[in-house]
């Protein structure tokens, strides 16, 4: 690829720009600091990033977050030294749980005091290696010179293999010094490929089958390989049930979408029945295979880009390493055409599941249904930990890829309205969605300014019970007792008008549907208060891994 050409004699801080807009990067999320100011001056030059100010790092963090996986792209935050580094290690964690694309860009206390412990300005004993857990690549940059290969290499690993964040920590006089940074020159891509030896075994293994299942997590989605999913769930004639992050991957209305109830008593049949299952981009995590107690059929082969990931919660009788959408596109290849016979299966199941879902709790699938009548098929969701979105994950239905955005392995409590944020930067053309909780909105709800500030539309659904309500009922459970999860909330109605957003209450789904179908229609930043207590989506054999934590693993 060709490079963008930095000027002979640059800062730090403008090379640092300079090299982002050569990658490609229209927008970074961030807030300016002492030892940083040198990259807000280097923004403040030019016109091909985009700055959207965050109220806090954390915000910042999850801000990228939204933006990468809404868009597909990748997520840049910006922050100064010590404190606010560490106030982006949360987001950090999420992205890396779920194999997010995010970069991190931070100052650091001057290059003669690092490691010194002189007590300098914000310093933190060892900045660099608190990255440590919640990266796949972390430096520090010691010259002007190093800081555009730096920032090459480190996009590189986010781009590559399993998508994971990467942090850059450049000290201050860095950032200030001039130097002679060199062109930004992007890394190439390798080419996907996969063993074809393997697809061709695969290929005669559900060539036999007599009633496979495809389940397609959030590899699916971050390869792009939502078509190819759908044709070889076609020609296999295969239900394809989804994680939670590769719910989208196929769309909620076609034929053989099974949705997220994998789990659920209305698809035990059809797991019973299963003789051969293809899991493509998944890890098989705790919640979704309840503490690994979930029975996997008598074949089982899996898919995914990372080799270390292949058997390590089940015994897998095949496995494929590569890319989610590769291997897809190769395994359409490799099968057989079937006739269609399913279709009515996964129907009636689906069914099932919304019939046994109102008889537990018919308001809250009322409420489900008025988020969904109430918005455009394209329209984007992103999700915090309640008791209501848990029951989405089920009954919400999303047709596009990247339209439903959940912090799932890290469950990240007031991820919602920051990455909304991003989303929502990131695509334009769609609107964006918030569902939340009270607990989770309060966590990071002065990134309302931020919306309003940038004129960011955004609609936000709290579902309100004035309590930590995931909580709760696991107390009860528990303990017999609740202690220190109930909540006095502020109006919140009141509170969004303060920010100069839009603030509704409403108190049945039919006027919910109404309030949203008005909101998403607008380009203003609105709140709609949902005053609600809702049961947990559980039956039995999930209470033991939610209340009571039993791990037979």
């Amino acid at each position: 690829m060709s490079g963008t050409e930095v000027s002979s004699t640059s800062t730090g801080g403008a090379a640092v720009v300079a090299a982002l807009a050569a990658h490609g990067i229209e927008t970074v999320f961030g807030i300016p600091g002492t030892h940083n100011l040198a990259v807000y001056e280097g923004l403040a030059g030019q016109s091909d990033v985009t700055h959207v100010l965050a109220r806090h790092e954390q915000g910042a963090g999850f801000m990228a977050d939204g933006y990468a996986r809404a868009s597909g792209g990748v997520g840049v935050c910006l922050s100064t030294t010590g404190p606010a580094a560490l106030n982006v290690l949360t987001p950090l964690g999420t992205a890396f749980a779920d194999s997010v694309p995010v970069l991190s860009i931070a100052s650091e206390i001057p290059s003669r005091g690092l490691g010194l412990g002189k007590g300098f300005l914000h310093e933190c004993v060892d900045q660099l290696g608190c990255y440590t857990p919640v990266t796949k690549f972390s430096a520090r940059v010691t010259e002007v010179e190093a800081i555009v290969p730096t920032l090459c290499s480190a996009i590189a690993a986010v781009t590559s293999g399993r998508p994971r964040p990467a942090a850059i920590d450049i000290p201050c006089d860095i950032l200030d010094a001039e130097g002679i940074p060199g062109d930004a020159v992007p890394e190439d891509e390798a080419e996907s490929d996969c063993d074809e030896q393997a697809v061709q075994r695969v290929a005669k293994v559900l060539d036999s089958a007599q009633r496979p299942l495809i389940w397609a997590g959030g590899g699916v989605v971050r390869s792009g390989g939502f078509s190819a999913l759908a044709r070889l769930a076609e020609r296999l004639d295969a239900p394809v049930f989804s994680t939670v992050l590769g719910k989208g991957a196929l769309p909620a209305d076609h034929r053989l979408s099974a949705g997220e109830g994998l789990l659920h008593p209305a698809a035990s049949d059809m797991r019973a029945d299963c003789d051969v299952m293809l899991a493509v981009g998944t890890g098989f995590g705790q919640l979704e295979t309840v503490s690994w107690q979930l029975p996997m059929p008598p074949v089982l082969i899996q898919v995914d880009v990372d080799p270390a990931m292949i058997g390590l919660n089940y015994d897998v009788q095949d496995s494929i390493i590569g890319d989610a959408g590769t291997v897809l596109e190769a395994l359409c290849e490799a099968v057989s055409e079937r006739k269609p016979s399913r279709a009515d299966e996964v129907a009636a199941m689906r069914s099932e599941l919304r019939r046994l879902s109102i008889e537990r709790c018919g308001h809250v699938v009322g409420l489900i249904d008025a988020v969904r009548s109430g918005t455009p098929r394209e329209a984007i969701f992103v999700n915090d930990l309640t008791v209501a979105g848990y029951w989405g994950r089920y009954l919400l239905d999303v047709y596009e890829p990247r339209s439903y955005l959940y912090p799932w392995n890290f469950c990240t409590l007031g991820y919602a309205l920051a990455a909304s944020i991003g989303a929502a930067t990131a695509r334009r053309d769609c609107p964006v969605v918030v569902l939340t909780g009270d607990g989770g909105m309060l966590f990071n709800v002065q990134e309302l300014a931020t919306a309003v500030q940038h004129g960011v539309p955004l609609t936000v659904i709290v579902f309100n019970d004035d309590a930590y309500g995931v909580l709760k009922p696991q107390q009860e459970d528990r303990y017999g007792r609740t202690f220190a999860t109930d909540l006095m909330n502020p109006d919140l109605v009141r509170l969004a008008e303060s920010f100069g957003a839009d603030g509704v209450r409403v108190n049945s789904a039919e006027q919910l549907g109404k309030e949203l179908s008005t909101a998403v229609e607008n380009d203003r930043v609105t709140v709609i208060d949902v005053p609600v207590s809702v049961p947990w989506p559980i039956w039995k054999g999930q209470e033991a891994v939610v209340a009571t934590r039993k791990d037979t693993a």
